[in-house]
């Protein structure tokens, strides 16, 4: 009887703590179902009232891996290669071929893309001073330098697929590295190839561009406006003498007011792209406008009136709503890059004690800092 006693107090405890570990389960499910159930205003005050029971039970259910879950995993490798190209202060023949042994080294190699690129230019009898750094630092610094930028580029790569995996709304994934170049990426849950692969492959390159002179800008704007509408864009770029601008006032004083659809046909471009009166160089579209903006800036015909060393950018989000319409900034910048994401050597969010909000604070190198 004792022995009995003793295993039914066992089995007793055992289905005790089975029912204690998967109750969060339960009730996490249970919250998926009934969201599931509503619409609406409904669903936002059942998320409000159960926040936190949701938030407890998402943290304690029972985590299930691929093997039982399903799921994708993903196996990412760094460019370092690329790295050391945009790190060199100088590119020649000789160095763009020394890349290329090593990118084709490296797959049968057992040493680092580092002590490959060291070991060409021994043979060479170069010093890596040459390329990086300045010429008292020895390639031993210099290496050791290199492989901590690559330690951080690594880093910084999985922090921007964490956020990316985040954003895409993956139930515990896992994101972990492997060796000096590669990152495991295991996603529960999720069979979308395709849109795993966009996700995951999206890349980004910080750049630093100047804006075009204000006045100048405008003038492109009125340039592109005056083609469009069949007009002859030669005064918009070279006439600026006081008899021209008079005859303008004059004809723009002369009109009456007009239909939007007499407008978009007189000004196909300024009606959708809207000058700021406050003569910033900037313009505001419209978000349903955005497409045809830039629809119109990728014609060839239109590429034709624009400079060379000009290119149309719109903000990364909108600056304000009127009338139910979310507007963004039109920029008008130069093409070619001030400076790029290379010489940020420090980067981390944080907020603003002046206004409370999130900013992201940079530290560059002595060469960006210079230029």
């Amino acid at each position: 009887m004792r022995k009995n006693l003793t295993k039914l107090i066992f089995i007793f405890t055992a289905v005790l703590l089975s029912v204690y570990f998967l109750y969060p389960t339960y009730k996490d499910n249970k919250y998926r179902r009934d969201l599931r159930d509503l619409r609406g205003e409904d669903s936002l005050k059942y998320i409000e009232e159960h926040k936190s029971g949701m938030h407890d039970a998402k943290l304690k259910r029972l985590k299930l891996g691929l093997d039982l879950q399903g799921g994708m995993r993903v196996v990412l490798e760094v460019d370092v290669l690329k790295m050391l190209e945009l790190e060199a202060k100088t590119r020649d023949d000789i160095f763009n071929s020394t890349l290329e042994e090593v990118k084709r080294e490296a797959s049968v190699s057992d040493l680092s893309l580092l002590d490959l690129l060291r070991e060409k230019f021994e043979q060479r009898g170069i010093r890596l001073s040459r390329y990086y750094g300045s010429i008292r630092d020895s390639d031993d610094e210099l290496v050791s330098n290199l492989e901590k930028q690559s330690s951080e580029a690594i880093e910084r790569g999985m922090e921007i697929i964490r956020n990316r995996v985040d954003q895409y709304g993956v139930s515990e994934p896992t994101i972990q590295k492997l060796g000096g170049r590669r990152i495991i990426v295991e996603l529960p849950g999720v069979t979308n190839e395709a849109e795993v692969r966009q996700l995951l492959k999206g890349t980004a390159l910080l750049e630093f561009k100047l804006l075009k002179d204000p006045e100048v800008a405008y003038k492109i704007m009125e340039g592109i406006d005056k083609y469009l509408a069949g007009k002859n864009i030669t005064d918009t770029f070279l006439s600026d003498g006081p008899e021209q601008k008079a005859k303008e006032e004059q004809s723009l004083n002369a009109q009456l007011p007009k239909t939007e659809a007499e407008e978009a046909k007189e000004h196909p471009f300024l009606f959708l792209a809207r000058p700021d009166q406050r003569g910033t160089g900037e313009a505001y579209v419209a978000e349903e406008d955005r497409e045809k903006v830039m629809r119109l800036l990728n014609r060839d015909d239109v590429k034709r009136v624009i400079p060379q060393d000009v290119q149309f950018r719109f903000s990364a989000k909108h600056i304000f709503i009127s009338e139910g319409k979310r507007y963004y900034i039109l920029y008008t910048v130069k093409k070619e890059a001030e400076l790029t994401g290379g010489v940020i050597v420090n980067a981390r969010a944080t907020i603003d004690p002046d206004f409370n909000q999130p900013i992201v604070t940079m530290e560059m190198n002595s060469e960006g800092a210079r230029d």
